[in-house]
């Protein structure tokens, strides 16, 4: 459930969620948009895996929009996409290794009309 909206002057869509902490927890968002950005704000000190997917029907189908990123570290992480048309776009906590991660996910979604 996103906390927060924020709409700027150029059609770009930021959406923040509460922390994910466990395996497959997740932020999803409707995306209807070929670019957007992944955001991790990562405390914890955890080692663990973040996946990004995409679905492109509205159901319950994920794909892999990229390959898995390791965090092992605290700090803040940041991934940009273009050219990857979705209807909904989601981070999500793949596997944890060790420790209990605390993920604040941001997604930002660009529009061009």
């Amino acid at each position: 459930m996103a906390l927060t909206v924020n709409y700027g002057t150029n059609l770009v869509e930021h959406h923040q969620s509460t922390p994910l902490t466990a395996v497959n927890d997740s932020f999803e968002v409707h995306a209807d948009s070929s670019e957007f950005t992944f955001a991790a704000v990562v405390t914890g000190g955890a080692n663990f895996t973040l996946a990004f997917e995409s679905n492109f029907n509205g159901g319950t189908t994920w794909f892999e929009l990229d390959t898995s990123k390791n965090i092992n570290s605290n700090g803040q992480y940041i991934y940009f996409y273009t050219g990857k048309p979705s209807n909904k776009i989601r981070m999500r906590i793949a596997s944890i290794s060790s420790g209990t991660p605390n993920v604040v996910p941001h997604i930002g979604v660009a529009y061009h009309g």
